[in-house]
């Protein structure tokens, strides 16, 4: 997870998330097997592209890039909607993502879960980096309860899964090769993988 900043509520949606909010509990009182859907006051594409551009084309939890190309991009209810429904529509509950993470983390929720655009996130705060094998663990370097959150965010979102740990160092090897009088961090996936290693 790279850090970030979170922009703005656009203007549209912070005129219309609680209607919307409204909206949809109203539907499932009426009928409980009414499936979220995200109505036309949403601007569903509108909002996708403001979160992508948001996080330069990233994902929020895995940090890959080229979403759209290598995956599908997804809005991330980071609280989920039917544990919150609430903040199904609330901007500062939304994040860019790739199906990936969306498929691995589903509707669980933990409140140890960590989130990148937090005032108090740092990624060396919870997080060390093998580059032999690509992996992300907990710091040794931090107390127990910020490696609980590191293990809990890296389960939730299969941030370990076999095919993660090769793509980093995939990207690894495309980032030794870059031009660096052109490139620049943010075109390569897994900046947090990236911004510290030393050629």
């Amino acid at each position: 997870m790279y850090k970030f900043i979170r922009s703005e509520c656009p203007e549209y949606l912070a005129l219309c998330w609680e209607s919307l909010t409204a909206q949809h509990r109203q539907a499932k009182e009426n009928n409980p097997k009414h499936k979220f859907d995200w109505y036309a006051g949403f601007k569903y594409g509108t909002t996708l592209d403001i979160l992508f551009t948001m996080y330069v084309g990233h994902c929020a939890f895995c940090d890959g890039g080229g979403i759209g190309e290598q995956s599908r991009k997804t809005i991330e209810h980071f609280k989920p909607k039917s544990l919150f429904p609430d903040l199904a529509y609330k901007w500062e509950n939304l994040y860019p993502c790739c199906d990936q993470c969306q498929s691995q983390k589903r509707e669980r929720f933990d409140p140890d879960l960590l989130i990148a655009d937090d005032i108090a996130y740092q990624f060396d705060g919870y997080f060390m980096l093998d580059y032999r094998t690509g992996a992300i663990e907990p710091s040794a370097a931090v107390d127990s309860n910020h490696q609980r959150r590191a293990q809990v965010t890296i389960e939730h979102y299969g941030l370990n899964l076999p095919e993660r740990k090769r793509g980093r160092l995939r990207e690894l090897q495309h980032y030794q090769r870059r031009d660096k009088d052109v490139s620049q961090l943010d075109d390569f996936s897994y900046r947090y993988f990236l911004q510290d290693y030393t050629d």
